[in-house]
């Protein structure tokens, strides 16, 4: 676990980097992604501040093809903070194995895989999830949502609350840290129906939940704005502008 003084946060989500098999998002509508995403960046974060990844990081299918990606992360300023999306195949299920692969790239920091990290005053929890029986309808497609899963649903609470009671237990030995929880799919939806992702989170008390996921016209189905004591903020790459978000300073 690496320390740091105090620091801004940051969050960006849904990068879709291109990795080795070149994938681009022009039929998207992302004209010259990455490039303008970088310059944003680069302008707006320094090496001192964090940032976490929200999801969708990369286009890669396996560990050998996201070495790019990873070093385009990596040249970006800020500390990272990665975590898994419904895109990122290359992910695994290893913890050891993300670390290796992850351990060249010196400004990546941390990542949520079942347990928390820690980022100069933040202690970060979260998981991906999943779309839940209480989203809205919404566009389906390469970049839609994914059909809800009761069991899918189930999973992903189970690895929430280990990330989440790890946290609680840093924070009874540091209580001076701020909580914050950075997931992938949205924990609660335009129509605000509590779902077992929202009620965890809630119950949890972070500063900000962060998360990404919907694109184009899903992006008015996730709930931005404080919920049961929880400020929401959704930070895909299309619907923050392509520049990361200031979550807390």
């Amino acid at each position: 676990m690496r320390q740091f003084g105090h620091l801004r946060l940051f969050a960006i989500g849904d990068t879709h980097l291109p990795s080795t098999r070149g994938k681009t998002m022009d039929r998207f509508g992302w004209t010259g992604h990455p490039a303008p995403l970088a310059t944003a960046w680069d302008a707006l974060l320094t090496p001192e501040d964090g940032v976490i990844v929200a999801g969708d990081i990369s286009w890669a299918t396996r560990p050998n093809e996201v070495g790019d990606d990873l070093a385009w992360l990596d040249a970006r300023p800020g500390k990272k903070v990665l975590l898994r999306g419904n895109h990122d195949y290359w992910w695994g299920d290893s913890a050891t194995k993300l670390r290796a692969l992850f351990a060249p790239y010196r400004s990546i920091v941390g990542f949520l895989h079942g347990m928390s990290v820690t980022l100069g005053p933040y202690v970060i929890a979260g998981s991906r999830l999943w779309t839940t029986p209480e989203a809205p309808p919404m566009p389906g497609g390469e970049m839609g949502d994914e059909k809800a899963s009761v069991d899918y649903v189930q999973r992903e609470s189970h690895r929430l609350t280990r990330s989440l009671d790890d946290a609680r237990a840093t924070l009874g030995k540091h209580p001076g840290l701020t909580p914050v929880v950075a997931v992938h799919f949205p924990p609660l939806y335009a129509n605000v129906l509590p779902t077992a992702f929202s009620t965890l989170i809630e119950a949890f008390h972070p500063a900000v939940c962060v998360y990404g996921h919907l694109h184009g016209p899903g992006i008015a189905a996730g709930f931005q704005g404080v919920h049961g004591g929880v400020r929401y903020v959704l930070a895909s790459a299309d619907a923050a502008g392509f520049k990361p978000v200031l979550l807390l300073e």
